[in-house]
């Protein structure tokens, strides 16, 4: 067991599998009480035990619909009454299926947005009032399709990811007087749960170290930003993408 997250309790939304369940293990690891939720019961229920077994100490909660407001607000009080507050954040869930621009309806787009930006905002909100009496760390995942894309089509994930990334720099001021960080991971592709199927080995090719991502190493960076390591960074988007957005593409 390591001690960077000692005394601290973390939130972590979508810890069913994928990141969210390498966070919840990596944070408990290093000694922090996790509280995590997801919209899959079964999935959330084996990270907690998976984590409780390897002598962790992790609350889970599901289903929770991280884009309704009553649901959000119970999970985050109840967490911060059982654990005795709050000091760390990590909206590491969100999803947007694939689809053209112009296929997509606007009740799609509704659809997207709230699973990219409902479920970031809500918990955010929900867990400020609580790190206003004693500081604390917040990190959102967006994603290098904010900035650029590698002509898959989607649109609706990559500007939900821009809109996440923004809440960085609005919030790291608001919050900074009262010790609160705000900073934003944008990972590359990554394989989870949700992309392993359509990752092919010239993904691994494309990229300068010569592999996509795993979820393991979006949660350590997740862990650097909620420890006292970066106690001095606030406002910043860390791309987490093995060098894939700095490779120009081969003509093939």
């Amino acid at each position: 067991m390591g001690e960077r997250l000692q005394g601290k309790i973390a939130l972590i939304t979508g810890t069913g599998s994928g990141i969210g369940r390498a966070a919840a293990l990596l944070f408990a690891r290093e000694g922090a009480k996790v509280a995590g939720c997801d919209i899959n019961a079964e999935r959330a229920a084996e990270t907690a035990r998976l984590v409780n077994e390897a002598g962790g100490d992790m609350l889970s909660t599901a289903p929770v619909d991280l884009a309704d407001e009553e649901q959000v607000t119970a999970w985050v009080d109840n967490a911060a009454a059982h654990f005795d507050g709050i000091d760390i954040l990590y909206n590491n869930a969100g999803f947007s299926p694939a689809g053209t621009f112009e296929a997509k309806t606007p009740e799609q787009w509704y659809e997207s947005m709230r699973n990219e930006v409902d479920v970031v905002y809500f918990p955010t909100h929900a867990v400020w009032r609580h790190m206003k009496h004693r500081g604390g760390s917040i990190i959102s995942t967006g994603s290098v399709t904010a900035h650029q894309t590698n002509g898959t089509h989607l649109s609706a994930h990559g500007i939900g990811k821009g809109a996440v990334a923004s809440f960085a720099p609005h919030l790291a001021v608001e919050g900074g007087p009262f010790g609160i960080r705000v900073n934003t991971i944008s990972p590359g592709l990554t394989r989870t749960n949700q992309t392993g199927r359509f990752i092919t080995d010239k993904d691994a090719d494309r990229t300068p170290l010569g592999r996509v991502g795993t979820p393991e190493d979006i949660a350590r960076v997740a862990l650097f930003l909620a420890s006292e390591d970066a106690g001095f960074v606030t406002g910043a988007n860390i791309v987490v993408d093995g060098g894939q957005s700095v490779l120009m593409p081969a003509n093939r």
